[in-house]
């Protein structure tokens, strides 16, 4: 099971690590108290979420040959007005340059990504609408969005 430390380093600073001694700086706005040191909690669900999906996407489409030569995930998410001011919706834009890119097998690799591969996406889905975006090669495609999940029980 993973496991974190979280360690207050004084004013509203605190800092990560994971079992293998890797950190992440946190800290709130100047308006908030912090001194901006380190990236905000919810900026960083927004950074794991484009991480993890971005290694399952990289690790299908290996696996389906296809190569890219860059890939830039843009992750945006709307947030509530009222406390907890959790994400509403998050809207994810991929990225890709690269040769030999076909859409449908780009397409294929986001959705089992998300519907089936990506931790993150799927517990995040379950309190915010998420909606999805590719580029090949400045090409837009759009990927149907994917609604708020019910949180099945026994689950």
């Amino acid at each position: 099971m993973p496991e974190v430390t979280v360690k207050w380093e004084g004013n509203m600073k605190f800092v990560g690590m994971d079992e293998a001694g890797r950190q992440v700086a946190m800290d709130a706005s100047q308006i908030y108290g912090g001194m901006n040191q380190g990236v905000r909690p919810m900026e960083l669900l927004l950074m794991a979420l484009g991480g993890c999906s971005g290694i399952e996407l990289a690790h299908i489409l290996k696996k389906m040959r296809v190569q890219f030569d860059s890939l830039i995930i843009e992750v945006e998410g709307e947030r509530a007005e009222d406390h907890p001011k959790v994400f509403k919706t998050i809207r994810m834009v991929y990225k890709f340059t690269g040769p030999d890119l076909p859409p449908e097998k780009v397409s294929h690799a986001l959705k089992l990504t998300d519907e089936k591969y990506c931790s993150v996406s799927n517990m995040v889905a379950r309190a915010a609408a998420i909606s999805y975006a590719f580029e090949l090669n400045g090409t837009r495609y759009e990927y149907p969005a994917r609604e708020v999940q019910e949180v099945q029980k026994g689950a």
